[in-house]
């Protein structure tokens, strides 16, 4: 299933760093609605929602394009900072 909408950034949506995880039961990714079978490697990316951090699953096709957002996002920031001066 193709990912709709915006890719997400580190930037603005996470509350730490992602870190990987063994599928201890069978989920779906957080973006894309794919299925994340049991026993497979996948991505947990922690989201502050209503006070508590939630870690949200994604696959790793989905983590790659968040990674690849942010790093073009950063380069963004660093650009502007590159122009000041």
């Amino acid at each position: 299933m193709k990912p709709k909408g915006k890719t997400p950034t580190l930037l603005s949506q996470s509350t730490g760093k992602p870190f990987s995880d063994i599928c201890k039961r069978k989920t779906v990714c957080t973006r894309c609605k794919q299925s994340i079978t049991k026993g497979t490697k996948h991505f947990k990316i922690p989201k502050l929602q209503n006070g508590f951090t939630h870690h949200k699953p994604f696959c790793i096709e989905c983590t790659k394009s968040i990674i690849e957002q942010t790093k073009k996002d950063l380069l963004e920031i660093e650009e502007l900072f590159t122009d000041e001066s």
